[in-house]
């Protein structure tokens, strides 16, 4: 008999003294009564377990071999289901705890997003919710074809969709389309014209007549590679396309405050808590919530996380704010300058379809309240945008 049917049945177990305990044990062995953990304290002493239902039989069969029950112990279940009956609120836990693990898998209180990567998890989340799935939605109201067929609609980013639900998780398992770059009107007549003043350096002309050539030196707006190439007895009129690469030069001017609020010390901390669950906030403070324009404000969200990485939408959030106060200091030179030409070369090198600087040359002075930053740049860039061309109609025109 395995130990956990022990206990479910109930055992009990004898400590019985006799002049030969070695006849009790013979005796409980004759007649059938199965007994274990066999103990001898002393040579008058046997102790030993028997079946709960084998009690009465064994205390009988050691009176008759001359033998005295000295002590009789219950243990299993049994023994313990009276005294779990008389401890009424742990009854009544008992059962809440058993209807919960029967009604709460039926809800969904997890959602987890799988594949998605340009579609961010948080949109497709907000549209499942306006659609009626969420935090606590019951599982027999999920349908996944319709929710699919909706949830394509509003987001023509996925291609596919469907909600596996296993217990309170629900697992949306999404496919995004695949994008292709919008192709090229062939038929819009185009000319490829230079966007700067620049020295071309690179050519490579797909189509359309070439009007320049590279070592020469040409002026924004000038004309680069013509829609339309002469032949001998007509005109062929295209899309020009290609790219074309040349060294540019351009100045920068930018400028940026000298003198900056700072933060000063610390003058006072202020906490407040409050408990998210779902779209619900409980505050636990009875002010409007509004802080002074001089606090650093600090939110931390401590959200209940289940085994496995899932989380729950129930947060437990603390706000701190932190009073300081502001004082005016000049910015030092060098952090002028490096916020200066960090902006400038952002700025051009956001202006290019491609290329790089290749070389600068800035001055940074202090005019007045300001640092103004003055500086040539030298670059290598692509240089061809296209332009609709004027079209026109005449006899032979192809």
């Amino acid at each position: 008999m395995t130990g956990w049917v022990r206990q479910l049945l109930g055992s009990v177990c004898l400590t019985v003294t006799a002049a030969a305990p070695e006849q009790v044990l013979n005796r409980l062995v004759r007649e059938g009564v199965f007994f274990w953990d066999l103990q001898r304290p002393d040579p008058f002493t046997c102790r030993f377990s028997v079946r709960r239902r084998d009690r009465q039989r064994a205390e009988e069969l050691a009176e008759r071999s001359f033998g005295t029950v000295m002590e009789a112990q219950e243990t299993g279940l049994p023994l313990l289901v009276p005294k779990l009956l008389r401890r009424k609120f742990l009854i009544c836990a008992l059962g809440v705890v058993a209807v919960m693990m029967t009604v709460l898998p039926g809800f969904v209180w997890c959602i987890h997003v799988e594949g998605n990567d340009k579609v961010p998890a948080e949109k497709i989340l907000q549209e499942l919710e306006n659609l009626g799935v969420g935090f606590g939605t019951w599982g027999g109201d999920i349908v996944s074809q319709d929710l699919k067929n909706r949830m394509l609609n509003i987001i023509p980013e996925l291609e596919w969709l469907t909600v596996n639900r296993s217990g309170g998780l629900a697992t949306v398992i999404v496919r995004e389309r695949l994008t292709a770059d919008e192709p090229i009107d062939r038929r819009e007549i185009c000319n490829l014209v230079s966007a700067e003043d620049c020295l071309i350096t690179q050519m490579e002309v797909l189509s359309g007549h070439a009007l320049c050539e590279t070592g020469d030196v040409v002026q924004k707006g000038q004309v680069l590679v013509s829609a339309y190439q002469e032949l001998e007895i007509s005109t062929q009129v295209t899309r020009a396309l290609g790219e074309i690469y040349g060294n540019t030069w351009h100045d920068q001017d930018m400028v940026t405050p000298a003198e900056a609020v700072c933060k000063g010390e610390v003058t006072g901390e202020q906490r407040r808590y409050a408990v998210e669950i779902g779209k619900k906030r409980i505050n636990f403070y009875g002010d409007s919530g509004i802080w002074g324009a001089g606090c650093d404000k600090i939110v931390v969200n401590h959200t209940l996380t289940l085994p496995g990485g899932y989380t729950l939408p129930i947060s437990w959030i603390e706000e701190i704010a932190v009073e300081r106060e502001t004082e005016t200091a000049t910015v030092p030179p060098e952090d002028a300058a490096e916020i200066l030409r960090t902006g400038a070369t952002g700025a051009l090198e956001q202006s290019m379809i491609a290329g790089q600087i290749l070389e600068d040359r800035t001055m940074v002075r202090r005019e007045g309240a300001v640092y103004r930053l003055t500086g040539d740049y030298a670059c290598h860039e692509m240089v061809a945008r296209p332009v609709p061309a004027i079209q026109w109609e005449s006899e032979g025109t192809t």
